[in-house]
């Protein structure tokens, strides 16, 4: 996991090519005309971004998904917001992996990490997470996921 704010994000540039117009893109990317769950392809299915406009959840409860084919960037544009984040180390998922949406969700304890507006953070598969946590009490926030193909 890489947690950051996007004033250092040419630091992760060496990641690679997919990465580097992932984040480039995200630096710069105008959501005023965005609705919330719209998908903007950056370079097809290769990467691709959504903007979610949702409310933040109780962490009670809160069950850390995983991704098998595509690395998450994340970036918290407005709110309050915290990521709960553990290491997959080969436990078996609680929900099993679907395909088609890339994702799976584990019942494990997990550490949280609080955003402020310009931080990101990048989890590749072997990173659980359990995105948009309230920290105090549930509350409004913007967020860009952009998803990077890992193959």
């Amino acid at each position: 996991m890489v947690f950051d704010n996007v004033k250092n994000v040419s630091l992760y540039y060496g990641l690679g090519d997919r990465f580097h117009t992932a984040l480039e893109w995200m630096t710069r990317a105008d959501t005023s005309k965005l609705k919330s769950g719209d998908r903007v392809d950056i370079d097809g299915d290769l990467i691709f971004a959504r903007y979610f406009e949702v409310d933040t959840k109780s962490p009670d409860g809160a069950m850390p998904e995983g991704h098998a084919n595509y690395a998450d960037i994340q970036c918290l544009l407005e709110g309050d917001e915290a990521v709960g984040y553990a290491l997959q180390d080969g436990r078996a998922p609680a929900k099993a992996y679907d395909p088609s949406a890339d994702i799976a969700f584990w019942d494990v304890p997990f550490s949280m990490i609080r955003l402020k507006p310009g931080d990101f953070y990048i989890v590749w598969p072997e990173d659980l997470h359990a995105p948009r946590l309230a920290v105090a009490s549930p509350s409004r926030v913007r967020v860009l996921v952009v998803k990077v193909r890992l193959d």
